[in-house]
């Protein structure tokens, strides 16, 4: 090492200070920095070696800070490329301009890659090296990872958590980038990524169509993003462990209901109102007669009926999307021409808002005929019952959200189960 050399040369004692992985041209900190002034404040140091002045500091604040401390402490500054003598006007004005010269290289060098990664965008292309995302291997797919994600995709479509996503993942053995375990937040992160449906985005904005393939289609992707940006969404860190939880309604108080064990030996789990206190019912009667009554809907003649009047049409609503957002654009650079006035532009963004959070509502339906699409058997009670009770919890639940809210309403004390008892209202 260089600096070590002049160190030796001079016959100076050494130690360093070495911030790894930290630039300095970042307002991060740089704690081996920071204990370095610390020193020569206490008197430990009384030079400083670095290969070039820019080493040392790249910030011109940076620098003004450390002159005055260099000539507080006589400290003597040493570069492998030259000294300069803080002491002097001539060493300063010498280091101020070794230190702008160094921040104008920089700024330079970040305007010609902040272009070429808006051209990469552009034409679609990835522009840090070979690809780390999950499910693929540098541009192509990888045959283990992208089967599932491609069945995460289908499973928050038909009501599965990312709580049982990431469990299916780690129990497979997967790991991410980082070699992390999964869990929501990061199987979150993977499903809204635009890159699994061949889209290139660029500063949160998608811009282009990849040159990588895609692992699902745009309309599996933009209906799981609806789902999973939807403000409305029931979010949990673990899935529930009944059918009704979180979902029933408390026909004393209106607020949902929680789950409750029992408290004597060989007892019944039961459905309670945490806010009132003022009901309970067991869970196991509830939720048969909650699925027959599913199954019974769902194998009327009509029932195909609950999924076309659900589905949008995906293509025109991208189309109308885009459309405007293209307008939203267009109405800043107006803006900024100054021929449109700030009051008219935020006039024109609400009113383009409420269209795009309407067009994101019709997309979130997609997931919902997804959510019926398998389950339906017209004409046979039984079948739709036996795929009822084969389905997850997590499928049970998203089908139960879709079709009905059931409200469970007070009076029962003990005796035979009364279905009078349970107020079923079917969602349009």
């Amino acid at each position: 090492m260089l600096c070590v050399k002049l160190c030796e040369a001079r016959g100076w004692g050494w130690a360093e200070y070495k911030d790894n992985d930290t630039s300095a041209t970042k307002r991060k900190p740089r704690p081996a920095y920071q204990a370095m002034l610390t020193d020569i404040g206490n008197g430990a140091i009384d030079a400083v070696v670095v290969w070039h002045l820019d080493r040392l500091t790249r910030q011109p604040i940076e620098l003004e800070q450390f002159m005055p401390l260099a000539e507080d402490y006589r400290l003597q500054l040493a570069t492998v490329t030259g000294d300069i003598d803080l002491s002097t006007d001539d060493g300063r004005f010498m280091a101020r301009i070794t230190g702008a010269v160094a921040r104008k290289e920089h700024e330079r060098k970040q305007a010609r890659m902040k272009r070429r990664f808006q051209q990469d965008a552009e034409a679609g292309r990835s522009h840090c090296g070979p690809s780390r995302a999950f499910g693929y291997n540098s541009d192509e797919l990888d045959e283990h990872q992208a089967p599932a994600v491609r069945k995460a995709y289908a499973d928050v479509l038909a009501g599965r958590s990312l709580y049982s996503i990431a469990k299916d993942w780690n129990a497979a053995g997967f790991t991410s980038a980082r070699g992390h375990a999964w869990d929501t937040t990061a199987v979150r992160a993977v499903l809204l990524n635009p890159r699994n449906a061949g889209l290139r985005a660029y500063k949160g904005e998608i811009v282009a169509k990849a040159v990588w393939p895609a692992i699902v289609e745009r309309d599996v992707f933009d209906g799981v993003t609806a789902v999973l940006t939807n403000p409305a969404r029931r979010v949990g860190t673990r899935g529930r462990k009944y059918l009704l939880s979180g979902l029933a309604v408390c026909g004393k108080c209106g607020h949902t209901l929680g789950s409750a064990m029992p408290q004597a030996r060989g007892g019944q789990p039961r459905y309670h109102c945490k806010h009132c206190n003022g009901l309970t019912r067991k869970i196991e009667p509830v939720d048969k007669y909650v699925l027959d009554v599913m199954a019974e809907r769902l194998s009327r003649e009509d029932a195909r009926d609950l999924v076309a009047k659900r589905g949008p049409d995906l293509a025109a609503l991208n189309a109308k999307a885009n459309g405007l957002r293209e307008r939203q654009d267009a109405m800043a650079v107006a803006h900024a021409e100054g021929t449109v006035t700030l009051s008219q532009l935020t006039a024109f963004n609400r009113t383009v808002d409420a269209q795009l959070a309407e067009i994101n509502a019709q997309t979130e339906d997609n997931a919902k005929v997804r959510v019926l699409a398998d389950v339906i058997v017209a004409g046979d009670r039984a079948a739709v019952l036996r795929r009822l009770h084969g389905y997850d919890l997590d499928r049970q639940r998203a089908i139960v959200d879709v079709l009905l809210t059931v409200t469970i309403l007070p009076g029962q004390k003990r005796g035979a189960f009364r279905t009078d008892l349970l107020a079923i209202t079917w969602k349009d």
